[in-house]
């Protein structure tokens, strides 16, 4: 069940994996077909799933069944924030790109931080970018940091899983171990720092279901359904944007 918490080992684990996928995306590109001149740059029609949740509400474990059945990659908070502090893994990620495709993610970067945004450290900057970048390769689930907000609507699959408050707290004490008192204080710290970070970064609100394609609430369908109905919402948006399924 979703903790809030990022799962996964040592950063040496964490390197290993972002370099695996840095390798692959190359590779991807490589073979790639050159893109027309009208078709260079976002937003492309991409093959992104992005899921925002509720800490205790299931979202990751959601996310990381899509991708395993899917095939696609899973990319989360911990390997988003790898790659955009990491000067040489973000390098390998943008240079893994055509140069029109980089002219392109760049003249959207400055639209993004024109546009909904309030702050602008180097971090949102460099967020947007690798993002941006990641979701142009398509085929990923990347979950949290405000995927729906920074690849737009026709930036993939923008799904928000949520459930009632008491069942978030019962999730966390009965998987994760933690007493009441700490369940409680998790979903309570998790519930507001997504919303900051949502309003200080981008001048959005983390519920607000016009941003999303979806909203799923697992307090009223298991995982197993909630999986089920993104999958049919996916296979819908793939389809209206005639792509082969994987």
């Amino acid at each position: 069940m979703d903790s809030g918490e990022s799962d996964g080992g040592v950063m040496t684990s964490i390197e290993a994996l972002v370099n695996r996928q840095l390798i692959r995306l190359a590779m991807k590109q490589q073979t790639a077909t050159p893109k027309k001149e009208h078709e260079a740059g976002p937003p492309p029609p991409l093959r992104v799933i992005t899921i925002s949740r509720q800490t205790g509400s299931g979202g990751r474990a959601i996310a990381k069944r899509l991708a395993e059945t899917l095939g696609l990659e899973f990319v989360d908070r911990q390997i988003l924030d790898y790659i955009v502090q990491n000067t040489g893994a973000r390098t390998k990620l943008i240079d893994s790109l055509d140069e029109r495709t980089r002219s392109g993610i760049d003249l959207w970067v400055e639209g993004i931080l024109r546009g909904r945004y309030i702050d602008r450290p180097e971090y949102t900057h460099w967020l947007v970018k690798s993002m941006t970048a990641m979701a142009e390769h398509g085929d990923a689930v990347i979950l949290g940091r405000a995927g729906n907000v920074i690849l737009g609507p026709r930036g993939g699959l923008h799904v928000r899983v949520v459930a009632p408050k008491e069942l978030r707290i019962a999730n966390l004490v009965n998987h994760k171990g933690m007493t009441l008192t700490e369940a409680e204080h998790r979903v309570k710290l998790s519930d507001g720092e997504r919303s900051e970070f949502y309003r200080k970064h981008f001048g959005a609100e983390i519920d607000d279901p016009e941003d999303y394609h979806l909203v799923v609430n697992t307090g009223r369908v298991p995982l197993d359904s909630a999986q089920e109905m993104i999958l049919a919402a996916w296979r819908n948006l793939i389809s209206q944007r005639r792509f082969e399924l994987p």
